[in-house]
């Protein structure tokens, strides 16, 4: 981890724009329509291994029961994370796109980027440094069939020693990461200790959201403000 990203790190534009409180959206919102949570849930996102690893990353709940895993970036071969459920069933893949707009994009397993999802972009403005945008499956038109709402989550960045972003629908708070206080033996809170570090970072969501969707845009914010394997 380069000195320029310590720097950066600590010099990154800090949002005057008030916080908004916890709401639950106006509607559901997912990728995965069966994690949508119906009360308000408590996970902890736990980095481990290395790039070839099966599960990089591991999420789990209140009870310390792992509900997602990700892969690493290289594991099997390929150059993707490989998100898995509770059971080891295959969610869904997260590429990273160093040489396009979007920089980020989500597919179903096996299909080809072009096939996305979902795309993440990092935000040049100063209240904000990603959106996110999908296809909303929760959301069905009058005859039932999915009518295709696209969603735009921005994700803002707060906190200049202990880091936390708010996931924001529209004016609503929807979710919340930031580094965990309780779960980290230590934290981070000069310049000097920041080299390698890779907090585990606690995940509030909302009731009505996709608890899958928002671990994805978890572990983008980890691999791009903490640095990856």
């Amino acid at each position: 981890m380069s000195g320029a990203y310590i720097q950066a790190r600590m010099d990154h534009a800090i949002s005057s724009q008030p916080r908004k409180v916890l709401k639950a959206p106006d509607r559901p919102i997912a990728i995965r329509e069966n994690y949508i949570t119906d009360s308000r849930t408590l996970l902890t996102l736990r980095p481990q291994g290395d790039a070839q690893s099966v599960a990089a990353y591991k999420v789990r709940d209140e009870d310390g029961v792992t509900q997602f895993t990700a892969s690493g970036r290289k594991y099997n071969g390929r150059s993707c994370r490989e998100f898995r459920d509770s059971s080891g069933l295959p969610l869904f893949e997260l590429h990273r796109k160093f040489s396009f707009r979007d920089a980020w994009c989500i597919t179903l397993p096996g299909s080809p980027t072009a096939e996305s999802i979902a795309t993440g972009a990092p935000r040049l403005a100063p209240f904000g440094n990603l959106v996110f945008t999908f296809s909303n499956v929760a959301v069905t038109d009058v005859k039932g069939s999915v009518d295709g709402e696209k969603v735009t989550l921005e994700v803002e960045r707060h906190g200049r020693v202990l880091e936390s972003f708010d996931i924001v629908d529209g004016d609503r708070k929807v979710a919340e990461v930031r580094e965990s206080v309780q779960h980290n033996p230590k934290l981070a809170l000069t310049p000097s200790t920041r080299r390698n570090y890779r907090p585990v970072l606690d995940i509030i969501v909302t009731p009505g959201v996709d608890l899958s969707l928002v671990t994805a845009i978890a572990i983008i914010v980890s691999d791009s403000v903490f640095g990856f394997e």
